[in-house]
């Protein structure tokens, strides 16, 4: 972390300094992790004020605080208008010190997994990432602010939860590279359409610098039109922004993913550059990846590395690659069955992609029971969603128990006769208790065990029911 002095920071953020100036080395939004001579950032929201921790601040001796208001204490304050946007113009003003390559990661599902995928490919020595949610507005700004002279790369997830979302880190930021990993409608429901979704994501555009790079599977060719790409294309552009500002299409990867009928996560991918006739320009890959999605993430990453001018031996580490985050398609045994923890979150692209794994993929136990709860944010779209992925999961050959949980699948359960009629599928209100006596049967043989749905529902609950009440 470089060091500044209040004066420094309060010219950035053009605010006022109140009190003594003095050095500070690092900056904290939260007094639980503060520490001493850091500067602690008041950030301020619809339900929360952290003004009203200024006081706790100095007792934990920062070196200053950010606030938006002129505060009665004897202590150090710089008071400016906004405190979201005074932290992004720290974060603007570090950046503009340091020489780090940024790398700005978006899209509607996949985000964390690229993040991640890419850390471990880059030097953990001299590489800075987003941090478990810190990928709105103040949580990316407040990872600028970790990098120091010696980081060489910055990944940052960028997560929008509404119109405008990034607008602000724009204004502070821009990207060497940047990637789209896809678009769909998660989200829908704030977001009000799909064409919203897209304006909103495509705004971090504007931060990527002339000469930067975009790595993108959601468009068809996003230097002429915003067009999607049909899904079922596996294609992966690469642009490079010209002097002119305008987008630039470099070249475009053609993979193609297949299972790997002797391993449970293990699949081949070979990556064709099409426009080439070099046999460099040919890719393959046997990576142990987990669930099938995961081979796109791959393939995104793989792609940014090779621009990067990274090795095959380098590319290769992704082979075994597991996400830190325990909760997204994660497997574990469970006695002599497998369970997936895929409970982060839940929108219809991810549902699909769930449960085409457990249709195409040959390793899983022939018993399947999925417990399933409703996914949110979904606007008018809900119960037509709900209905589709109730439908989808029926077409599972080997689905031995299906659970459904929460208000939004009730309506689809009880309009769904075969549902209803069956003796293997149920619907349990949200917060209901799992029925023990439903698993005794089903258990006695080898089974793998899905649970999901949106984070609001709360899902884990129900893996630690199971793993103590049940097997």
């Amino acid at each position: 972390m470089i060091q500044s002095t209040l004066a420094d920071a309060a010219k950035s953020m053009r605010g006022s300094l109140r009190g003594k100036d003095a050095q500070f080395r690092g900056v904290s939004t939260d007094t639980r992790s503060l520490r001493p001579g850091e500067l602690f950032v008041a950030l301020q929201g619809p339900n929360f004020d952290g003004a009203t921790f200024v006081e706790q601040a100095a007792d934990s001796q920062a070196a200053g605080a950010v606030v938006s208001r002129e505060m009665n204490v004897n202590f150090s304050t710089i008071v400016v208008d906004d405190t979201v946007k005074a932290l992004g113009a720290l974060g603007k003003n570090w950046r503009k010190q340091l020489s780090a390559t940024v790398l700005g990661v978006t899209g509607s599902n996949g985000k964390t997994t690229v993040k991640e995928m890419i850390g471990s490919l880059l030097d953990h020595q001299n590489t800075v990432a987003t941090k478990d949610n810190e990928n709105n507005e103040f949580g990316i700004a407040y990872t600028v602010l970790k990098i120091d002279k010696d980081t060489e790369n910055l990944i940052l997830e960028c997560g929008a939860r509404k119109a405008g979302d990034f607008d602000l880190i724009v204004k502070y930021l821009w990207f060497d590279a940047l990637v789209i990993t896809n678009l769909n409608n998660s989200h829908i429901g704030i977001f009000g359409s799909e064409e919203i979704i897209k304006k909103t994501k495509l705004k971090l555009l504007e931060g990527l610098k002339t000469k930067g790079l975009l790595i993108e599977g959601a468009f068809k060719n996003l230097s002429k039109s915003l067009r999607k790409q049909d899904p079922a294309k596996d294609v992966i552009n690469i642009y490079h922004v010209n002097e002119e500002s305008d987008l630039s299409l470099k070249n475009s990867w053609l993979f193609n993913i297949e299972i790997n009928e002797s391993d449970l996560d293990s699949y081949y991918i070979s990556m064709i550059n099409k426009d080439a006739e070099s046999e460099s320009e040919r890719l393959n890959y046997s990576l142990n990846l987990g669930i099938r999605h995961n081979c796109l993430n791959a393939v995104i990453s793989i792609a940014l590395m090779k621009e990067w001018g990274s090795s095959e031996q380098i590319i290769q580490k992704l082979d075994g690659f597991v996400s830190p985050q325990k909760n997204r398609f994660y497997c574990s045994k469970l006695g002599d069955h497998i369970l997936i923890n895929d409970t982060y979150n839940a929108n219809p692209t991810s549902m699909l992609s769930a449960i085409n794994e457990l249709k195409t993929n040959p390793n899983y136990p022939d018993s399947q029971i999925i417990i399933i709860g409703d996914m949110y944010e979904l606007g008018k779209s809900s119960e037509l969603e709900h209905v589709n992925i109730l439908n989808e999961l029926m077409t599972l050959d080997k689905l031995k128990l299906l659970i459904l949980v929460g208000d939004r699948f009730k309506a689809p359960y009880k309009s769904n006769t075969r549902a209803i009629e069956s003796n293997f599928i149920f619907h349990l209100d949200r917060g209901a208790s799992l029925p023990k006596e439903v698993f005794e049967d089903t258990l006695m043989n080898r089974s793998v065990i899905l649970v999901k749905g949106s984070r609001g529902m709360k899902m884990e609950r129900y893996l630690d029911y199971l793993r103590n009440n049940i097997i």
